[in-house]
């Protein structure tokens, strides 16, 4: 009888587990998870042979919920996902009309709301133009003392579609160089291009091609500077002295206008080791900060024998 009750008793609690197993395995199915995509982009419909559209924003933000977790993860994914946004203007023929945003191919068990849910947008009939590209670089670019020299694009025109009226509306296309560009140096590179009104305000277009590549050059603060020569290395014994002769009396400086400005001459140290005649040599210029031009020169020296 002790040992049945025994028994009996493990049966209870095992029992008991397994209920509570399985109670704790139906709350998580039961369980609702959710998740946010931002700026996911909208696909426009409509006939792009005969208009242009303009005046939306091309993103909006979608609110995803499900209880099944491995399929909500399977659409926040971009490689994964099956739905997207659309907004159909298919019917819109011109004018400023707001239009829905509708959830398309949304896999089964899983729920969407879209932010916002409606865009409004302006259909216009579309036009090309040909415009010149006028490159623009901002003087804040330009560290204190270097001046813009000038800059070119390997382009000078591109096509601009627009709306009708935008593209009345447009004064040239710009290729702007970024403000993350410093011009301590030329630079060489691609921009993006952009139509603008008079007022430089940036108007709704494609162009084509959409950048191009520009070139800047600049002038690096410089001075001119007179050339100091100093006698080093070993002299010969049997010499008094040595006479020098430079082959300019200044060069040219150049770099930041910091280091320009602690430059008041620039050292050639001639080296007289082994000399007993009059000998030209070569002798390289160097500062900290700066370019010199010319980096050497030439200098004569005459020993003066005792």
């Amino acid at each position: 009888m002790l040992i049945s009750l025994f028994f009996a008793i493990i049966l209870f609690f095992n029992a008991n587990a397994v209920l509570l197993k399985n109670a704790n395995g139906r709350g998580n199915s039961s369980e609702m998870h959710s998740t946010t995509i931002y700026d996911m982009p909208i696909d426009l419909k409509y006939d792009n042979s005969r208009y242009f559209v303009s005046g939306f924003d091309g993103t909006a933000n979608v609110y995803l919920t499900s209880y099944n977790l491995v399929r909500l993860t399977a659409e926040k994914s971009d490689d994964t996902r099956s739905f997207h946004l659309v907004a159909d203007l298919s019917k819109v023929k011109e004018g400023t009309v707001e239009v829905p945003i509708r959830v398309v191919q949304l896999a089964s068990g899983v729920n969407a709301q879209v932010d916002p849910g409606n865009i409004s947008v302006t259909v216009e009939k579309k036009a090309t133009k040909t415009f010149n590209v006028t490159p623009v670089v901002s003087e804040k670019l330009l560290p204190e003392g270097y001046k813009l020299k000038g800059m070119a694009t390997d382009k000078k025109e591109v096509q601009v579609t627009s709306g009708a009226s935008i593209i009345t509306q447009i004064d040239r296309v710009e290729a702007y160089l970024p403000s993350d560009v410093i011009l301590d140096n030329d630079f060489t590179g691609k921009v993006y291009l952009r139509a603008v009104d008079k007022t430089g305000k940036v108007l709704p277009a494609k162009i084509s091609p959409t950048s191009v590549k520009m070139s800047v050059d600049v002038d690096l603060p410089n001075k001119d500077v007179p050339v100091v020569g100093k006698i080093t290395g070993k002299k010969s014994s049997d010499m008094k002295d040595y006479t020098y002769k430079l082959a300019k009396s200044t060069v040219n400086i150049s770099g930041e206008q910091k280091y320009i400005d602690n430059i008041s001459n620039i050292t050639a140290n001639i080296d007289v080791t082994d000399i007993k005649k009059e000998t030209t040599i070569t002798v390289p210029l160097s500062a900290d900060g700066v370019t010199i031009t010319p980096d050497e020169m030439q200098v004569v020296v005459t020993p003066v024998k005792k």
